[in-house]
């Protein structure tokens, strides 16, 4: 854990420091490795290893150095992430129309960095750290409200927010099948219920709740 936290110490001081952001990509990349005990995170591998964006810097730049939007991979794992388009995005296009922000894989990455945390037992925020920023930022492009609340440390609540269909698909699908949900995320797991009366008249419903995430 020491060197984790040395490693951490060389990235908060460049950013500190105010060096160019090349350096501080440096160190946030020596960081990402270390804390993530220099192996790749989805298949174990030790060789070839590269600190990957989870969310492409290019696409957010403010998460370009937040220790939570990083993962290591090794060199088979980042090239499939990467396969197909990896340019600059074009911002006047909804998100992941050109291919390049490949949203299961953003979800799916968040969701093994919070696991391989709580099995090292490493799930400290400062090491997995995504700003209120970025997090709103990922909660209005699923179509919540940026004080919408998820649950959990913030890579937690990536995974969390990344995992839920829009409210207007929802919405739709809910509409299309007699239903009226409510407003707060449906987790993974979660249940919703209808309650339905004598005369055989939906009266509203409830969450049940999966209790991992709470």
């Amino acid at each position: 854990m020491a060197s984790i936290q040395a490693a951490l110490g060389r990235l908060e001081h460049a950013i500190a420091a105010g060096h160019h952001q090349t350096r501080c990509l440096r160190r946030w990349s020596e960081f990402i490795r270390e804390r993530d005990d220099h192996r790749c995170v989805d298949c174990h591998s030790t060789e070839n290893l590269s600190a990957h964006h989870i969310c492409r810097k290019t696409f957010l730049p403010e998460a370009a150095l937040e220790t939570g939007n990083g993962i290591t991979l090794c060199r088979d794992c980042h090239r499939e992430v990467h396969r197909g388009f990896n340019g600059r995005p074009d911002m006047q296009e909804p998100m992941d129309a050109q291919g390049g922000e490949k949203l299961p894989a953003m979800e799916r990455l968040y969701c093994i960095l919070d696991q391989d945390a709580v099995e090292r037992n490493t799930l400290d925020p400062a090491l997995y750290q995504l700003s209120d920023t970025v997090l709103g930022r990922f909660k209005r492009l699923q179509g919540f409200a940026s004080n919408t609340d998820f649950p959990g440390p913030p890579v937690r609540q990536a995974y969390l927010i990344w995992a839920q269909a829009s409210p207007g698909v929802r919405e739709a699908v809910a509409r299309a099948n007699g239903l009226t949900l409510p407003k707060e995320p449906l987790l993974p797991g979660d249940i919703y219920v209808e309650r339905i009366d004598e005369e055989g008249e939906r009266t509203g419903g409830t969450i049940l709740q999966n209790p991992r995430w709470r």
